[in-house]
């Protein structure tokens, strides 16, 4: 099982080899769902100036998970949105691909992963990311739903069961990375 300890000013973070295997695989899933839509992704840096200028419009996603990682800034205004959209996604999907490829270096090194105070807050956001889109994906987009979820668990199938538990097993690490992080800063304020 998982485990989370601080070292000094670090975080170390154990995993076992199905649960880092895992986190692998649905944190490269989370990239690929980042960069699936972005035409600029093959081009380099230096030729992007468009996109980060907000001179390129930006179609609102059709999948329901990324249009959660990148939401409509008014839903009641299209326009309103389209325009937001086109001056902020650019840098929003970077940022938060950013995030995504700390966590996949971490991840890579092994089992014992750590982390200074600046990778366990790229970790914390691409864990919320992830964990937002399989909110989408299980169809809990209120408490109540989630509450729902786990009151007819035996009523899902194995997929969602399985979409379930690593939710769950992400929302543990997430709370335990900022619990953790907490009681530094607060230790750091005692002295």
């Amino acid at each position: 099982m998982a485990a989370i300890d601080a070292r000094g000013d670090d975080i170390v973070l154990r995993l076992e080899d199905n649960e880092r295997s895992l986190m692998l695989t649905v944190f490269t899933d989370l990239a690929a769902l980042l960069s699936e839509t972005d035409d600029d992704a093959d081009r380099p840096d230096s030729e992007n100036w468009e996109a980060r200028l907000g001179l390129v419009d930006r179609p609102r996603p059709e999948d329901p998970a990324l249009l959660r990682l990148l939401p409509d800034v008014d839903p009641e205004d299209a326009e309103r949105s389209a325009e937001f959209r086109r001056l902020t996604e650019y840098d929003l999907k970077q940022a938060k691909a950013h995030n995504v490829r700390i966590v996949l270096l971490g991840l890579s090194k092994g089992n014992d992963i750590t982390l200074n105070r600046d990778e366990v807050l790229a970790w914390m956001k691409g864990l919320n990311d992830l964990r937002l889109v399989f909110a989408v994906r299980l169809g809990i987009d209120t408490e109540e739903a989630q509450e729902e979820k786990y009151a007819h668990r035996e009523d899902l199938s194995e997929s969602e069961d399985l979409t379930l538990t690593l939710y769950d097993f992400l929302t543990w690490i997430q709370d335990r990375l900022t619990t953790t992080l907490l009681d530094q800063a607060q230790g750091d304020d005692e002295t």
